[in-house]
């Protein structure tokens, strides 16, 4: 199945509450004889409480043109660093699930993660899409949201403060704005990640689906 972002269904972001859409992601399929390949892609969606659901904002994710057998499962969002499970999941016609976010799901990798007591996040902050988030020295994101803010086009004063507008992998938080400089500035989240994470800002987090 290719990748992409179809048309999601009628009413489906009018939702609220828990079960609210916030954004998509691409779930994939890989196998242990190719690892670097995903067998298939699909795009799904990202419920408010964590849930990722397919298009129509409440059924499971079904890979229909995929044999059952034993795959890997892989989550890729925008701007976060994307996760693959360790093992492989025997996956049939009957849907299962994939909690991520528990410590008990071994996932590929060092550190793929972020953990937070019992829950686990994505690593968040990959702006320039190389699949690291580093937020002080080279190749840092820090530097794509300073750029995406003071050269956008209405920023005609180039102030670092500007509220960006619009969907853009430097809006860190997802609540619509990229913003370097300020009240619930972007920059910030980075910030105390590597500082929280890492004990030093400069430290660099890799994605660990091969």
């Amino acid at each position: 199945m290719a990748a992409g972002r179809p048309s999601a269904a009628p009413g489906v972001f009018s939702v609220t509450g828990p079960n609210a859409i916030v954004d998509w992601v691409v779930v994939e399929l890989r196998s242990n004889n190719s690892l670097l390949t995903p067998i298939a892609t699909h795009a799904a969606l990202l419920q408010r409480d964590g849930d990722v659901v397919s298009v129509d904002g409440v059924s499971a994710v079904r890979f229909l043109t995929v044999a059952p057998g034993l795959y890997h499962v892989a989550v890729r969002h925008r701007n976060h660093l994307g996760v693959m499970t360790a093992e492989v999941l025997n996956l049939t016609n009957v849907p299962v699930l994939v909690d991520f976010t528990s410590q008990a799901v071994p996932l590929y990798g060092a550190t793929p993660c972020e953990g937070n007591g019992t829950t686990r996040m994505l690593w968040l902050g990959n702006a320039n899409l190389d699949k690291k988030v580093i937020h002080q020295g080279p190749y840092n994101d820090t530097f794509t949201l300073f750029s995406s803010v003071v050269s956008a086009p209405g920023n005609v004063n180039h102030n670092q403060n500007y509220m960006l507008e619009g969907y853009l992998t430097t809006d860190y938080n997802l609540d619509g704005y990229s913003i370097f400089n300020g009240p619930n500035n972007d920059r910030s989240f980075t910030f105390i990640q590597a500082g929280v994470s890492c004990g030093v800002v400069n430290c660099i987090f890799v994605e660990q689906i091969p």
